[in-house]
C-alpha cells in the first residue's frame, strides 16, 4: 500500500511554532495545495544544496561559516529528502475536474 499522506506530522515552523491542521482542513487540503507544497520544500532544499556548493567554492581552506559548509550526513540526508519529497508528489492522484 502506497502512502499519500507523510508518516511525519511535524508542522513546526522554523521558530518552533506549531501551526496543526484541523480533521476539516486536513481533509479539505487538495492535491494541488500538497503539490504546491512540496515543491516549495523541494526549492528550500535545493536553495540550501545550491549555498552549500557556492560556498565549497569560495572557500579553499575548508573554513565553516555558521551552519555551512554542510557535512555528508546532512547533504545525504537533504538528497533524500528531495528523492523522497517527488516521490511523494508521485503518488498523489490527479484531481478530477477541470
Amino acid at each position: 500500500m502506497v502512502r499519500n499522506e507523510p508518516k511525519s506530522k511535524s508542522t513546526s515552523s522554523v521558530d518552533g511554532t506549531l501551526f496543526p491542521l484541523s480533521l476539516e482542513r486536513e481533509r479539505r487540503l487538495t492535491n494541488a495545495a500538497r503539490m504546491a507544497g512540496t515543491a516549495l520544500a523541494v526549492a528550500v532544499i535545493e536553495g540550501i544544496l545550491e549555498k552549500h556548493s557556492a560556498f565549497k567554492r569560495e572557500q579553499e581552506n575548508g573554513e565553516s561559516s555558521g551552519f555551512l559548509p554542510l557535512n555528508p550526513v546532512q547533504l545525504n540526508g537533504l538528497n533524500a529528502a528531495i528523492y523522497f519529497l517527488h516521490h511523494y508528489v508521485d503518488t498523489l492522484t490527479p484531481e478530477l475536474g477541470g
